[in-house]
Parts: C-alpha cells; structure tokens; sequence
C-alpha cells in the first residue's frame, strides 16, 4: 500500500470506528426500544447496520457505500452511507413488504449527521412505545376526544 493512501485510510478508519461508536451508545440508550444487528445487505436486503423495532414493523438501515471496490473486498473501508427508515406494509396477496418512509445518504466525513439520524429513528420508536404503553395501561386506545362543545 503507498504512503499516499494510508492517511486516506487512516482517516476513513476513524469515521468507521465513530459510526460504529454512536450505534452503539444509540442501542445503549434505547435498547429496550430497538434492536441492533449487523446484517448482509446481499442476503436480508435491509443494509449492513439495522436498528429494529421489537415487533420487526420498522427498521432504520444502513448500508456501506464504496468507491473502486465493494463488500467482497477484505480491506473495504466506507466512503459513504445510505440510510433508509422503513416500516412493513402488506401487498394485496397478505405478504410483506419494506415501505420506505425516508432515507438519504451522507458521506463519510457526515457521519454525525447519520448517528444523529438513526438516534432521532430511535427516539421516535421510544415515544410510540411509551405512548402506546401509557394508552394499553389505561385500556385506551388514543387520547379522548374533544368535549362537546370544545372548539379550537
């Protein structure tokens, strides 16, 4: 390896070991929410990093992006991320299938921007839980509605 492409890697290297930092403080933080997997994007389809919610309806993927390589190649190093947050849909057939709700990409020097992507997916997931708890707790399924008489 030249002397010209060890900082380039070096570098990489360092986004790479950030990401994979605050995945983990992410799945820290909010474990009892989401699940975190590392996954083969060629066989599951969802991306290389994927954050499930318990019930398997929603993840937030991540996918490794290369440039004159890919994912065959031992030595890869990411110079960029694909990110998707989707939830399970059913076709007309009763089958599943991922809907995208957003996505985007970031390249590596962005990868603050994902960390902080995946958390916001992941805070959001908290508080549909906990919404959804505090209602099954009640043995409600929503807010109450409006007063009559109530207006805005």
């Amino acid at each position: 390896m030249s002397s010209e492409t060890d900082p380039e890697r070096e570098r990489l290297s360092g986004f790479m070991d950030r990401l994979s930092a605050g995945l983990e403080s992410i799945h820290g933080g909010y474990g009892r929410f989401v699940h975190l997997v590392d996954e083969d994007p060629e066989t599951f389809g969802g991306g290389h990093f994927v954050f499930y919610r318990p019930d398997n309806e929603a993840r937030f993927a991540i996918e490794e992006q290369y440039t004159d390589t890919d994912w065959s190649d031992p030595d890869r190093l990411p110079t960029s991320w694909s990110w998707r947050a989707e939830e399970l849909g059913s076709r007309p057939d009763g089958s599943g299938v991922w809907e995208v709700r957003d996505q985007g990409r970031v390249q590596a020097a962005e990868v603050d921007t994902l960390i902080s992507k995946a958390r916001a997916w992941a805070s959001s997931v908290r508080a549909q839980t906990l919404r959804a708890q505090s209602f099954a707790a009640t043995g409600r399924a929503g807010p109450d509605p409006h007063p009559p008489g109530h207006r805005l």
